[in-house]
């Protein structure tokens, strides 16, 4: 009996051990993806049994979309979880990529009760979500960058990063040419924009700021269309169409466009004060030129685009875009008249007609691949871009004395310019050590052509020119990424190198010539503090002068001015230091930059004139670098029905400007914007939009501003259901109802300019039809984007 108990107490003890040594631990883990691709943080795991499908484990993924769960379950299934997306079930296993989908009506639930932070840290970039928030109803994809804390955008103008300057905007990873794109776009395309403020170092180290917009993934098949017409009214009328077709099948996505549209609604209204001293023999004399310019431009134009998409699989896939731009005419007309007063007496007034036109031409073409082997990423580009502009004119210039003596002079001209531009990037992309290396490099040719002629009644001194550019830049980068728990890091550093050779006439002109390269280090950190988000950035930046800035070529205005490019300009270098902190619907961008050689207009005597009224306007550097410091707080809850975001930016500096005297003045009083934007979203589809922004008085580069600027805006949207016939949206709006967005502004250097402008009222009203609506696919991300900015 006691050999028996004996035996079965040892039988047991190794089922025991059986059982034991069958349990081990297992790592379940993977990455989880949206469905551009992008990893997606913040993701709920949760692991269940089988065959009882019981709650074991539960884990989150991180910002890199990552998850793991240690658990001794040999067998279960995966609950996947996110806010806005659709829940999935599949096997549990090990290095699994998890693709979300979207569910737009659920998104559309909880957002609008204000669960869902529209804005929050995403690795290197602040992300604002825009499908399923009050934002997809906001117009265009201009209007939703306008409401996004931090940007300033305006229909068919530059995006700007409040702090950094002109902005990068890509499109699904492909960089935008033509900015006018984002006013064709509609808001509800968009899925997310990511607002970069210290681009890595795979971007351009000319860019100053970068916006990444994702479009929504298309859903369907077939055949779609969509179709935007727009019309504007300030002091004339501008109208647009654009209509895109889409046809979708398999991997296969093709989208052609058509935009035609003719402008002329805005007009330039402007008066100045030039005030200078000259040298009378014993002392300086005091001369004021008080000028109006009234400046009328319209022009008409089309753009035809297509793109090509094939996706062979989530891992592969290749396509091409080609978009042709084509002015067939465009007209300038400008009265500019100009008093000039000696020490409070009137010597002579100058009353000029300038009439121009406009030719314009360019084709932009693109080609990528985008796909993977194994776990290398491979990201490639290749990229043309080809344009001709020619610009005849002629200036007749009335000058009339204090006696009443009259005299006239006639000034022809003609500007002729042109691009042949080729750029290729390839970008490797590898999981290292639990992170992410990428290695990169972009090469860019482009050949330039610039031409000015005149002819002129009587000697007037500008030259004739005719001068090419042949310009190679050569660009390699290294950048690394890594999660340390809640802490992620990355660091890269890029070289870039240029030569260009400049000829005037087919002699090289060697001053004018450039050769050189620099290194430029970039570096980012972003972590969560229980349920605030930080993320602190560094990054040195360069901003190469624009072609037409370096030309050589001598424009006649009036006889009192000319207007010409530096050849000499050099390069402007900025370093700067980036903390942005975010906590649920609040957050706050914080900016230190130190700025070398910033390029700014100046007004001086002209080089060898005998008359010393004569001025020459054009770029120069500054003599002194520069500090700017700046604070952008701002705030966007959603309170029931409305929707509110308020913002503040202040901007501090010690800009150093030389003034009319001889003396230098410091530059230093604060900058201040002040917003408040406004949604409120009413029954059967109808919207109130609202907004108010002011400016007081301040400095900002060279310039200080003397009096305050206010600008309220009001519109009213209305969606209409048209059933079998798809949906029709109606947008009209008020811009500056008051006419208060003035500006009263002087700009310091050795001749002091005040200028003026005023305001008016802008109307505008849109209507996008869609019907079976699907979106692109194209994956292209460009290539010599700066290079081509230049142009």
């Amino acid at each position: 009996m006691k050999k028996l108990s004996f035996r079965l107490m040892a039988l047991m003890a190794a089922m025991m051990m059986t059982l034991t040594s069958s349990a081990k631990t297992q790592d379940w883990g993977g990455r989880v993806i949206d469905e551009n691709g992008e990893p997606m943080p913040y993701v709920n795991v949760v692991l269940l049994s089988l065959p009882d499908s019981a709650f074991v484990q539960g884990a989150m993924t991180n910002e890199q979309g990552v998850f793991k769960i240690v658990t001794d379950v040999n067998e279960g299934l995966f609950k996947v979880t996110s806010v806005g997306y659709q829940t999935l079930y599949m096997k549990a296993g090990q290095d699994l990529t998890i693709q979300m989908k979207e569910d737009n009506q659920l998104l559309k639930e909880v957002v609008v009760k204000g669960q869902l932070p529209k804005t929050h840290v995403k690795g290197d970039a602040m992300r604002t979500t825009v499908a399923g928030t009050i934002l997809e109803k906001a117009g265009t994809v201009s209007d939703v960058l306008a409401k996004i804390p931090s940007l300033e955008a305006e229909r068919d103008g530059a995006v700007k990063v409040l702090g950094r300057g002109d902005a990068e905007v890509y499109i699904n990873g492909r960089k935008v040419q033509d900015i006018s794109e984002l006013s064709r776009l509609r808001s509800d395309q968009v899925l997310h924009v990511d607002v970069v403020q210290n681009p890595g170092a795979r971007y351009a180290a000319s860019t100053k700021a970068v916006v990444r917009i994702t479009l929504k993934k298309a859903q369907g098949e077939g055949i779609s269309f969509r179709d935007n017409a727009g019309g504007m009214y300030q002091y004339g009328h501008t109208l647009t169409n654009n209509l895109d077709v889409n046809y979708r099948t398999g991997g296969l996505d093709v989208t052609a466009s058509f935009w035609a549209g003719r402008y002329g609604h805005s007009k330039s209204l402007q008066e100045d004060d030039m005030y200078y001293l000259v040298p009378n023999g014993q002392g300086k004399d005091a001369v004021t030129g008080y000028t109006k310019q009234e400046t009328k431009q319209i022009w008409k134009g089309l753009s035809p685009q297509i793109q090509l998409n094939y996706m062979f699989n989530e891992n592969h896939s290749l396509g091409a875009f080609y978009k042709y731009d084509y002015h067939p005419s465009g007209s300038l007309t400008s009265d500019f008249n100009t008093d000039e007063y000696q020490n409070g007496a009137f010597m002579e007034r100058s009353e000029s007609k300038i009439c121009q036109d406009d030719k314009f031409k360019k084709h932009i073409f693109n080609a990528y691949y985008n796909g993977k082997l194994g776990n290398l990423g491979i990201d490639l580009n290749i990229d043309g871009l080809f344009d001709d502009t020619e610009t005849p004119g002629n200036t007749i210039e009335l000058a009339t004395s204090p006696a009443g003596e009259k005299t006239q002079r006639t000034i022809n001209s003609n500007t002729k310019s042109g691009n042949n531009f080729w750029a290729s990037k390839l970008i490797f992309s590898y999981p290292l050590f639990k992170g992410n290396l990428s290695i990169g490099g972009e090469y860019s040719y482009n050949h330039r052509t610039d031409a000015y002629s005149f002819a002129a009644s009587e000697a007037v001194p500008v030259t004739a020119t005719d001068t090419e550019i042949n310009e190679k830049s050569e660009a390699a980068f290294i950048e690394y990424g890594h999660q340390f728990g809640k802490l992620f890091a990355q660091v890269g550093l890029r070289y870039e190198h240029l030569k260009n050779d400049y000829y005037n006439y087919g002699k090289r002109m060697d001053d004018e010539s450039r050769d050189y390269g620099d290194w430029f280090p970039t570096a980012t950190l972003s972590a969560p503090i229980g349920k605030v988000q930080l993320a602190l950035s560094y990054r040195r930046d360069i901003k190469r002068p624009a072609y037409s800035s370096l030309t050589s070529s001598t424009i006649y205005l009036n006889r009192y001015a000319y207007q010409s490019g530096n050849p000499y300009l050099r390069p402007t270098y900025t370093h700067s230091l980036e903390l942005n902190v975010n906590y649920k619907w609040m957050g706050m961008s914080m900016n230190y930059s130190r700025i070398k050689d910033l390029e700014t207009m100046s007004s001086e005597p002209f080089p060898g004139a005998d008359d010393p009224l004569v001025c020459l306007v054009r770029p120069i550097n500054t003599e002194e670098d520069f500090n700017q410091f700046s604070l952008n707080p701002y705030a966007s809850p959603v309170i029931g029905c409305w929707h509110p975001t308020w913002y503040v930016y202040v901007q501090f500096q010690d800009y150093k400007a030389p003034r009319a005297d001889g003396s230098t003045i410091t530059l230093n009083h604060p900058y201040c914007q002040v917003g408040w934007n406004n949604t409120i979203s009413l029954p059967k589809g109808w919207r109130i939009n609202a907004g108010l922004s002011y400016v007081p008085k301040g400095d900002a580069n060279n310039f200080r501003i003397h009096k305050q600027q206010f600008r309220s805006n009001l519109g009213v949207q209305r969606d209409f259901n048209l059933r079998r016939l798809g949906t029709l949206t109606a947008d009209v709006r008020c811009n500056d109802i008051f006419n208060t967005d003035k500006t009263n502004a002087t700009l310091f250097g050795q001749r002091e300019l005040t200028v003026r402008n005023p305001a008016r009222r802008t109307f505008m009203l849109d209507l996008s039809w869609k019907f079976n609506e699907a979106n692109s696919k194209y994956r292209g991300k460009g290539a010599g984007e700066k290079q081509k900015a230049r142009m």
